[in-house]
């Protein structure tokens, strides 16, 4: 059946709908559930531990029927940093941590704990999270990602800094280093200035790759990703037109566009810190096209 303009504005009023209130309240619980955990767990005092939602659930990008929770669990008694390039300076700032919270020490302790309040059946270990399964009606599945604290560093004097976290994958010593905070601030910022439109095209897109990643269209991608799209799309395309099928219409031109002709050397994530087609990064362009492409035919522009 072909797509009307009112079929489609229908589709993207329901694509661009966060999450329920009842999805909101088993989001909460699970995060009050994972807290309570960890801090009930008496070797993980001295961690000085901050625990906090990332990701989708705090910036209020996550679609309806898709509402997982992220959860960090930050060690705060040592910390990993860097210096800008061409910034570092000509003598150490400090002696390495030499305590006993390690990578795979925090991790073990994490897991423990949440072993204590959900059992072991419930969990699953990845590379990079632990997760907790779901439980229908009370709470969504939770993946709890055990940090620490990270500093980016602009000068050798250490005037101006950037904080984020770091996170390290199960066997490997290389970290991931992620800008909760950063996201969380630019999005809001993003959000407002384009009149609701960069978190609802976000949410859109999303339900785009849900479903074309269900039928076996595409393979399935990072949700980030979508965030990251539509954060490189200008708020002249985002605000287009007063209908949602006309602004995301243009939100998709302009992405396929600078995909096709090779012009996303300087897109960056939302936290403004990370380029977006980099090294180490879980995506690559040609995913991106072909997302992009497929969710232009799936609605018949």
């Amino acid at each position: 059946m072909t797509m009307t303009q009112t079929t489609r504005e229908a589709l993207l009023s329901q694509w661009i709908k966060p999450s329920s209130n009842d999805e909101q309240t088993q989001q909460d619980r699970a995060e009050r559930m994972v807290t309570d955990a960890v801090k009930a767990h008496e070797p993980l005092k001295s961690a000085k531990l901050k625990i906090y939602a990332k990701g989708s659930y705090p910036n209020n990008t996550n679609v309806r029927r898709d509402s997982d929770v992220d959860i960090a669990v930050q060690c705060t008694v040592c910390q990993y940093y860097k210096y800008m390039p061409g910034h570092e300076p000509t003598e150490p700032a400090s002696e390495s941590y030499k305590g006993e919270w390690t990578p795979e020490y925090l991790r073990d302790e994490v897991l423990q704990a949440l072993i204590n309040k959900f059992g072991s059946s419930a969990l699953k270990v990845g590379k990079i999270a632990l997760t907790i399964a779901a439980v229908a009606g009370s709470r969504p599945s939770v993946d709890v990602v055990p940090s620490f604290d990270y500093v980016l560093y602009d000068d050798a004097s250490r005037v101006s800094k950037r904080e984020g976290s770091c996170v390290f994958p199960k066997g490997k010593f290389t970290k991931i280093v992620n800008w909760p905070n950063q996201q969380l601030v630019n999005g809001r910022a993003r959000n407002t200035a384009t009149g609701g439109r960069y978190k609802n095209f976000v949410r859109a897109l999303k339900n785009a790759e849900n479903i074309l990643a269900k039928d076996g269209t595409i393979e399935e991608l990072p949700s980030y990703l979508m965030e990251c799209l539509v954060w490189n799309v200008s708020d002249a395309s985002l605000r287009k037109g007063n209908d949602l099928s006309i602004g995301f219409r243009a939100a998709l031109y302009e992405l396929w566009d600078a995909l096709e002709n090779d012009k996303t050397g300087e897109w960056v994530e939302p936290n403004k810190n990370k380029y977006l087609f980099r090294s180490n990064q879980p995506w690559t362009t040609v995913e991106a096209k072909t997302l992009i492409l497929k969710t232009w035919h799936y609605l018949e522009y």
